[in-house]
């Protein structure tokens, strides 16, 4: 039970960091994981920051990608954080194993189904400081809203770019009705942060 519950919520941080639907990843990935340390018995918070603390060094690693420091502290802080929490290397060992495999192979699967850390560009430590103008411009100019029409530049599959003012700014988004092909009108459905989700306007 424990180790589906600890799969679950990594997997639902793989859909919070890759798809448009952060609300569901944040829900799914935040109520398999308190539930985890709840039936494995936490007996103290000192095994759940250390866990949250590598969970957060983690996907610093994968949204700025280094040399790879921040991935093992954050895997070394995860596995404490287990081990703290259930008392046995062995099982330790097994839950995070499964949970790494499962998460991985999911990334793998919505990368190859053109899933992305595009809408995350902003965040990426590589991205060109002629983008991020670009990016504070367009801002400035066309503030996004809900329910705003462009036209989409690219094909989105699902994530892509589109065309809002009349084609003079264009800005990266995620469709929420997967594949989008170039030339279709969508609409602004969700924005949440630097996500912006669009889907067919019809």
């Amino acid at each position: 039970m424990e180790t589906l519950l600890l799969t679950i919520g990594f997997m639902g941080i793989v859909f919070l960091i890759l798809t448009p639907w952060t609300k569901t990843g944040i829900i799914v990935s935040v109520g398999s994981l308190v539930a985890y340390f709840y039936f494995a018995g936490i007996t103290s918070w000192a095994p759940l920051i250390l866990f949250v603390v590598g969970l957060v060094l983690f996907i610093l690693e994968i949204l700025i990608p280094g040399f790879g420091l921040l991935g093992l502290l954050g895997i070394g802080s995860v596995a404490l954080g287990i081990y703290y929490t259930v008392g046995d290397f062995g099982i330790m060992i097994r839950d995070l194993s499964l949970a790494l495999i499962a998460s991985t192979t999911l990334m793998f699967v919505l990368i190859k189904n053109g899933y992305s850390l595009s809408n995350l560009s902003r965040l990426v430590l590589n991205t060109s400081s002629q983008q991020t103008k670009d990016v504070e411009d367009a801002e400035e100019q066309t503030p996004l809203k809900v329910g705003m029409v462009g036209e989409a530049v690219t094909p989105l599959r699902p994530s892509g770019k589109v065309a809002f003012d009349e084609n003079t700014h264009i800005y990266d988004v995620l469709s929420s009705e997967g594949h989008i092909d170039t030339g279709t009108n969508v609409i602004i459905q969700e924005i949440n942060g630097t996500k912006v989700v669009v889907r067919r306007k019809k």
